[in-house]
């Protein structure tokens, strides 16, 4: 996958995505739909100052405290990308086609980030889905810290067809069929296990909310003009959230 240095905008992107969808399913603004809530609040926290707002939220996650902390030390020149598109679980293997789809990727100097966002309202994981994404990770980071983002959801989580079950879990039981498909020459099964806990962070949703609005609350730069704009832009963010719950 070619991560392009100047990517569309995360509108572009979305417009991209609901292209290949059924258009009536975005009738009242995308209600509900976690594309469009992660459009909003991604946009929101790529333009908002990202020491006080994204590092902020980084901060507050769950999990992979170490990857996390260099994420939020390293939020000002972080590159978010919503929807790239198709990314191979194994780029190694070139002749086979095994993707997963990230809705975001946040690159900085030294982290790999793959978000994967749930909506507000039920949702569940496909029951490979976090064993593919996590192998995906570890794949594709190169030099950079692996980081498996889960944004909105907290453990324990919703997979399909399992019920309640921890991140750890759900990858445990799908990694050895995901790693044989995947033609994986890597990391070992075990290896990939005793790493998961570096590699896997969550926020909720009402987590995050209250991230932005402590932030929000605290935040003055002294300029009038600017502390509107923030005001503004920070609002759009919880109003966001807010209105797709």
């Amino acid at each position: 996958m070619d991560h392009d240095p100047t990517p569309p905008s995360m509108i572009t992107r979305l417009l991209e995505e609901i292209s290949w969808e059924k258009a009536v399913n975005y009738r009242r603004g995308g209600r509900g739909m976690e594309n469009v809530l992660t459009a909003e609040v991604l946009i929101g926290l790529d333009l908002l100052p990202r020491t006080h707002f994204f590092a902020a939220v980084m901060r507050s996650c769950s999990g992979a405290d170490a990857a996390r902390s260099i994420l939020a030390d390293q939020a000002e020149s972080a590159r978010m990308s919503l929807l790239p598109g198709d990314m191979s679980v194994n780029p190694a293997v070139v002749a086979q086609k095994f993707i997963v789809q990230p809705d975001a990727l946040i690159l900085s100097p030294e982290v790999f980030a793959f978000v994967e966002a749930k909506r507000i309202r039920t949702s569940a994981f496909q029951p490979e889905q976090l064993a593919r994404e996590y192998l995906t990770v570890m794949n594709n980071a190169g030099d950079r810290t692996p980081l498996l983002f889960l944004l909105g959801v907290a453990p324990p989580v919703s997979v399909r067809g399992l019920g309640k079950m921890s991140p750890k879990d759900a990858v445990r039981l799908h990694l050895p069929a995901v790693l044989e498909r995947a033609g994986n020459t890597g990391p070992t099964e075990e290896e990939l296990m005793d790493r998961l806990d570096d590699v896997v962070c969550w926020i909720s949703w009402e987590d995050l909310l209250a991230s932005v609005r402590t932030q929000l609350a605290a935040f003055s730069c002294k300029d009038t003009s600017t502390d509107a704009a923030v005001h503004r832009t920070a609002s759009q963010v919880i109003s966001a959230v807010s209105w797709h719950a």
